[in-house]
């Protein structure tokens, strides 16, 4: 949802904004909601949604559901004829090649089934072979296979695009028995080859009140999705973590000294890891990486990746977790 605009715009700006925001969202809002992000009142909003129906640039479907009065700009009975070029074509089928290893195989069907429908449309016979021309590939270590979750997806995307709360039952790897959670699912994450449910731990009944706002839930560990008919009410702001930091898991941040060989400088120097990072060179050719993380975790694991090519330098308790566990890989071969 677009943020609020200025409580000083003029008349005719709000109502810009108001006709925008319906024509090109395609959403529907309250009218709680557009007094809120107009900073006006009630009355005010349907004074200018009697005014843009007086214009004849759009009508308007208005409704009462839940005590609440909606809007939404209405669908033209004849839609505009939009056809890609052959380029464009190309950049979805990269698109798709890049994320191909996450898909469940019935949506790897109808994604590549949409696209060549679209590439029939091209009107340059020529273009059409050349838009379908394979141009990307992901390769990963450890692929999931997503095509028996498929019927979970379906739900969890239904659910983001409704913003309804969704009742699941989850396995984690540390419970013997798997628990019930109700969540406000808003968006799929992919990371390292497996996807995951950004979501809201909310309250199981009545208004949904938010008990933690940073829960990811791995697909392949869930069991069992229901779509239910409450609501809950989501922004943009919902979706920025801010600035770039390491670590998918979202913890208290702290600051991580690492230096690195040399054979590893060049990997490590050509990434961000963090927005805030700095790389300094060291006289051997190597270099040193100071970043911002979340997850310790994480940042053990990554390092411990790079075998004798890294060294933790600070926080010092970091460093005496990664010398328990490089401990603990030498008692494995002893």
């Amino acid at each position: 949802m677009p943020g609020k605009i200025s409580p000083y715009s003029s008349p005719a700006a709000k109502i810009l904004s108001l006709y925008g925001l319906l024509l090109f969202s395609g959403k529907k809002y309250s009218l709680t909601q557009l007094a809120q992000l107009l900073r006006c009142s009630k009355q005010t909003v349907l004074r200018m949604m009697e005014q843009i129906e007086l214009s004849h640039q759009a009508k308007v479907d208005s409704w009462i559901d839940g005590g609440r009065k909606w809007f939404k700009v209405k669908t033209p009975p004849v839609r505009p004829q939009v056809c890609l070029d052959a380029e464009a074509i190309q950049l979805l089928l990269v698109c798709r090649d890049f994320v191909w290893h996450l898909l469940p195989q019935s949506l790897r069907e109808e994604i590549s089934r949409t696209i060549a429908h679209t590439t029939v449309l091209l009107p340059n016979m020529e273009d059409r072979s050349r838009a379908m021309t394979k141009l990307g590939e992901a390769y990963s270590k450890g692929l999931i296979n997503y095509t028996a979750h498929q019927h979970l997806l379906d739900v969890l995307l239904d659910a983001m695009v409704d913003h309804k709360i969704c009742r699941v039952r989850y396995q984690s790897p540390k419970r013997p028995e798997p628990k019930e959670y109700c969540i406000a699912p808003l968006t799929l994450i992919a990371h390292h080859a497996t996807l995951y449910v950004q979501c809201w731990l909310v309250t199981d009944s009545g208004e949904p009140d938010i008990i933690y706002d940073g829960m990811l839930l791995a697909v392949q560990r869930l069991l069992q999705v229901e779509l239910t008919e409450r609501t809950f009410t989501v922004s943009e702001d919902s979706f920025k973590d801010g600035q770039h930091i390491f670590g998918l898991m979202k913890g208290e941040p702290f600051r991580v000294q690492i230096s690195f060989r040399p054979e590893a400088a060049v990997y490590v120097k050509e990434r961000q890891w963090s927005a805030d990072q700095v790389i300094s060179p060291l006289p051997d050719g190597g270099i040193f990486l100071e970043f911002t993380a979340t997850s310790r975790p994480e940042v053990i694991s990554w390092v411990l990746s790079f075998g004798p090519k890294a060294a933790v330098l600070a926080p010092d308790d970091l460093r005496d977790e990664m010398k328990g566990a490089v401990s603990e890989m030498m008692n494995n071969y002893i």
